[in-house]
């Protein structure tokens, strides 16, 4: 027999809570900043107004710059490296994603009337911007608190 004593269920019980919450503040403190999310979102909110009102040259360069600063800003503030990527965190992802870009995508396909103009690409801009930022912050919700769950196998992590 070990001869230091067993903890009493109590004991054990605030030793596994302090644990937990040791992990949850580790990842909170690495979270991506939300202002990175918003450059992205500012992009879209910028880009899709130029493509719909004409100037495709001047969408594309406002797509590529803005996602490099995106990428970069990333790179450079963002404390915590790594990604859970196993079937049920492509499986939260994709289905938001994929009704948010067909949304786009579908409002881009319809020429709006004349007299619609501008405002109506000014608000399928805005509808694109807030729909970015808010998926983004919430993939980087779900990522932390899987994380911070230990919720996760070690190969699944990229």
């Amino acid at each position: 027999m070990s001869a230091d004593p067993l903890p009493d269920p109590d004991g054990a019980r605030a030793a596994l809570e302090e644990a937990a919450e040791a992990r949850r503040s580790a990842v909170d403190s690495t979270r991506r900043p939300a202002w990175i999310d918003a450059v992205l979102a500012l992009t879209m909110a910028v880009t899709i107004p130029l493509a719909l009102l004409g100037p495709w040259v001047g969408a594309l360069v406002v797509l590529v710059v803005g996602s490099a600063i995106t990428l970069l800003a990333e790179r450079r503030f963002t404390r915590r490296r790594g990604r859970i990527l196993d079937a049920r965190a492509l499986g939260a992802r994709t289905l938001p994603y994929a009704l948010v870009y067909l949304a786009i995508v579908v409002l881009m396909q319809f020429p709006a009337p004349a007299a619609w103009q501008p405002w109506y690409a000014l608000g399928v801009g805005l509808f694109a911007a807030i729909a970015v930022f808010v998926g983004m912050r919430w993939e980087e919700r779900y990522q932390a608190r899987r994380i911070a769950a230990g919720d996760y196998h070690r190969y699944d992590l990229l």
